[in-house]
């Protein structure tokens, strides 16, 4: 038995050592592959082959290549491009290449070692058709118009001035892509008055031609010999034609509908109702592309189909879809007025017909003090409250049952809501002086805006020119961005632009550097636009 035990012991012993294994330790390998050679060499003149291969100094593998590789000016078919030996990329051209044209082939994001799989980032092959290679350069930045963040991964294209199309149906002469940053470099250009545009392109063909793509062009033309840097601002149009793009019951019976542009007058005319009151209360956000369509009675309200006009003009026919039953009870929440005057209002989550001031006790600490809702205080879902938070003392409201009735039926539950004695000291104030330096020309009227996370906008106001002042007082501390629309049109928001039209959207200007704001601290911030237009 004791031989038959070393026998195993022994078998196992040998397997272990028979496995092939990971070496362990030493540093992880973090070099890109490298490229040894070419067929033809980089940098070639005359080119006339059909067939490119890359020899590099370690086993490598391909990814995704068909996104990753760049062929500038754009082929009419992509290459087929292969691994062969482990160590060699073959690129296989399918289609002519122009004559006395230099090709760039961005390639090393999509080669990666075999190993590790490091890229061979900023890897390019560049082969001239002709008997030199063009060497000129443009280089620029691609930002998003509305944001002002970087526009990343998107196509930057030039097209040759003499072309009689535009980028809706012209390919490019030259292309790339935006790093993460949006600046984007085009290399190995001929001298000449090309036309510089940008593209989210959803189709891969090169052409702006979808609704939905986003686009920056330049006014008139670029030459490669001027090395100046250039900002394209990125936006989405707003289509030819208005549209709904969305439609859906909220559970509080509000018929949510998304336009597709900003509405003007919207109307609902009943196909399946005659002889009945039912009326609408329309509720708008800022840009007035979503409305919110309350109805005054959900009776028989369900399945019934209607046509929507715009301006008198009938735009679409749509049914009131119900898919859950609506809460009896609504709810009631409180938010400090807009205006920022240190006022409070109650929000409904459906529109308000009444409050009965009986079921309602407002106390200030445990003193029950006299309180009266004014018919005029309620507007649509809100509910003014005319009631501010006393440093001395905080109020607290408690709402009893049927205390607010809405106007489509249903009423509160009990709801309890306080108003904290605010104390001045625990907020701040900000002064913003507005300048513009001599290099730059802004067109007034404007819209300054104080935003918190996610681009919220705060506090709002409407300088007529500049220079201008604007304070904004009772701000609660934290981190806040500023930043000035270029108002041209009047409208009071941002407006997009219309390649058609030759409209660039409007210009947002943005203070890199954001406001702090402290309790008891007033701060004051003197804001140069020219150095920080988005």
């Amino acid at each position: 038995m004791n031989r038959v035990v070393a026998a195993v012991c022994m078998a196992l012993f040998l397997f272990a050592c028979a496995q092939v294994r990971e070496p362990q330790g030493g540093p992880k390998d973090t070099r890109p592959p490298g490229l040894a050679g070419a067929e033809p060499p980089n940098g070639s003149t005359g080119f006339s082959g059909n067939t490119i291969v890359l020899h590099f100094d370690e086993r490598v593998k391909l990814d995704r290549v068909h996104e990753k590789l760049l062929v500038s000016p754009p082929l009419a078919k992509p290459p087929v491009v292969q691994v062969a030996k482990g160590t060699e990329v073959i690129i296989a051209l399918h289609a002519p290449l122009a004559d006395s044209t230099t090709y760039t082939f961005n390639i090393g994001e999509a080669v990666l070692d075999l190993s590790e799989g490091n890229p061979a980032a900023g890897l390019t092959y560049v082969a001239s058709t002709g008997p030199h290679l063009d060497s000129l350069t443009l280089q620029g930045r691609v930002i998003e118009a509305r944001s002002g963040k970087p526009a990343a991964d998107v196509q930057v294209i030039l097209q040759d001035a003499r072309d009689t199309g535009d980028v809706r149906t012209v390919a490019p002469k030259y292309f790339t892509r935006t790093k993460a940053d949006g600046s984007f470099l085009l290399t190995h250009l001929q001298a000449g008055a090309m036309r510089l545009y940008a593209l989210r392109d959803r189709n891969g063909n090169f052409r702006f031609d979808l609704p939905a793509e986003e686009a920056a062009f330049l006014a008139g033309t670029v030459d490669p010999r001027d090395t100046l840097p250039h900002l394209l601002r990125l936006f989405q149009a707003l289509p030819d034609q208005q549209m709904v793009q969305g439609s859906k019951v909220l559970p509080e019976r509000g018929w949510q509908l998304l336009f597709a542009r900003p509405a003007g007058e919207v109307a609902l005319h009943s196909l399946d109702r005659s002889g009945d009151k039912l009326r609408w209360w329309p509720e708008w956000n800022p840009s007035r592309d979503t409305l919110v369509m309350w109805p005054s009675d959900t009776a028989w309200l369900a399945g019934q189909r209607f046509v929507l006009l715009e301006d008198g003009r009938a735009l679409d026919t749509l049914t009131y879809h119900v898919s859950s039953p609506m809460p009896f009870n609504l709810g009631l929440v409180l938010k400090q007025h807009p205006a920022g005057n240190n006022t409070w209002q109650l929000e409904s989550t459906r529109p308000v017909l009444s409050v009965d001031t009986a079921f309602v006790m407002l106390r200030a600490d445990t003193v029950v003090m006299p309180w009266a809702v004014h018919p005029d205080s309620i507007h649509g879902r809100t509910i003014g409250l005319d009631l501010a938070p006393q440093r001395e003392r905080s109020l607290e409201l408690t709402l009893f049952p049927k205390a607010v009735t809405a106007l489509m039926g249903g009423t509160n539950d009990t709801t309890k809501l306080t108003l904290g004695a605010t104390d001045p000291r625990a907020l701040g104030k900000l002064k913003v002086l507005l300048e513009v330096d001599s290099g730059l020309t802004a067109h007034g009227p404007f819209v300054l805006q104080l935003t918190a996370g996610q681009g919220r906008v705060v506090r709002e106001a409407h300088p007529a020119a500049l220079p201008a002042e604007v304070v904004w007082e009772q701000l609660v501390p934290g981190s806040y961005e500023v930043q000035l629309i270029e108002d041209r049109d009047g409208d009071g928001r941002w407006s997009t632009g219309s390649y058609p039209a030759g409209k660039q959207p409007e210009r947002v200007f943005l203070d890199p550097d954001p406001v702090q704001i402290r309790a008891g601290w007033s701060v004051k911030r003197a804001w140069s636009l020219a150095n920080f237009q988005k």
